[in-house]
């Protein structure tokens, strides 16, 4: 079955952005489908960014986007990274590229099946018109709709949008979502929504060593910080003072380069730029892992590596919610870091990797089991 995928996939530095595109696509071809991405490129901080530049021009949405595209590109280099070459080696892409809503409706992808997701597609709020993209509404009436993973990225989505979030979920044929504030977030508004795994969990180990590469170091602690501005965020002068006591490395790279902002704030850090292969190669040879990141915490659960998630704070809490759904499922949630714990105590806490491996294998085949019975 041809199903077409909308999700995000632009970044040049948001390492599990790309790695969840790749993972979806991998299952989805597994199973015996032919999935392809939907090449969209408009949603809701693109549009709030062009607002506030002063880009919403008459010359319209397509020159405007490379404008943004390049204005990102170099703001921070990150052409080292090679995001572009992993989308053109391992990606399946439309021939097409579409930037607003209008667009799709009129000369819609052609598939037998849709699937938004997974990534923070749903947090593209419904005041936007063009945000109606993600939740599928384009192409036929009769095409079947599945939601795979999204998230809200709130606890409490808008009550003033709760009657249009309402008639968007009406298409779908399946509804699911990866944590549990976006299950109540459906219930509230009468549907039921299955949680499910990250895309990236549903491949195995074994699966990203043949696509992993293994830098030339060992003996570090390798940190992956993500929508944080302060080394304080990341208790790094505790972290920091632990490294140096082992004799490890501080080895570092970070996405979501803030704009006028310094990201290399991790005193005595090595920061590095890795492919996404080498990042994978990056946290399977690490002693330990220090992270805000979801990604980061998933791959270290992949690799059974010991790690610390620091949740992010203020404006940036609300992409907490997926860490902790994660975290407790696991019975893991004594591995968050909170003012006045010990360092050493809790990145030498003992995992039970035996009983993770059974958790998340349980929930890997519920996952598989909601998209091979919906595509079905």
């Amino acid at each position: 079955m041809k199903v077409a995928i909308i999700t995000f996939f632009q970044s040049q530095d948001n390492y599990g952005q790309l790695l969840q595109c790749y993972a979806l696509q991998k299952v989805l071809r597994q199973m015996g489908h032919k999935p392809y991405l939907i090449c969209y490129g408009f949603h809701e901080k693109f549009y709030h960014w062009l607002k506030k530049e002063n880009f919403l021009t008459k010359k319209g949405r397509r020159e405007t986007y490379h404008q943004f595209k390049e204005t990102i590109r170099h703001r921070n280099d990150t052409s080292v990274r090679g995001f572009d070459l992993f989308r053109k080696k391992y990606l399946v892409k439309s021939l097409r590229r579409y930037n607003s809503l209008e667009e799709l409706q009129h000369r819609p992808p052609k598939a037998k099946c849709y699937i938004t997701g997974s990534d923070q597609v749903w947090a593209q709020l419904l005041s936007i018109e063009d945000n109606r993209s993600f939740f599928l509404d384009f192409g036929p009436q009769g095409m079947k709709r599945i939601s795979y993973a999204p998230s809200f990225a709130v606890e409490d989505y808008p009550s003033e949008l709760k009657v249009k979030l309402a008639e968007q979920l009406k298409r779908f044929d399946a509804i699911s979502v990866r944590e549990q504030s976006g299950v109540r977030i459906c219930k509230e508004i009468g549907y039921e929504a299955s949680l499910v795994l990250d895309p990236t969990l549903l491949l195995t180990s074994e699966q990203y060593k043949e696509l992993m590469e293994q830098p030339l170091v060992s003996n570090y602690c390798f940190v992956y910080h993500v929508n944080v501005t302060s080394k304080e965020e990341l208790y790094w002068d505790e972290f920091s003072d632990y490294n140096e006591k082992k004799g490890l490395l501080s080895i570092a790279t970070f996405a979501n380069p803030a704009s006028g902002v310094n990201m290399e704030f991790l005193d005595g850090a090595e920061y590095v730029y890795p492919s996404i292969e080498k990042w994978l190669g990056y946290i399977c040879g690490a002693d330990y892992v220090l992270t805000s990141s979801f990604h980061g915490l998933v791959f270290s659960l992949v690799f059974h590596k010991p790690f610390v998630v620091c949740l992010r704070r203020d404006s940036m809490f609300a992409g907490n919610d997926r860490i902790i759904t994660l975290l407790e499922m696991l019975n893991l949630s004594d591995r968050i870091m909170h003012p006045g714990m010990d360092v050493e105590k809790v990145v030498l806490s003992p995992i039970d990797w035996n009983s993770i491996d059974i958790v998340l294998e349980e929930q890997r085949k519920a996952s598989l089991n909601f998209i091979s019975n919906s595509l079905n």
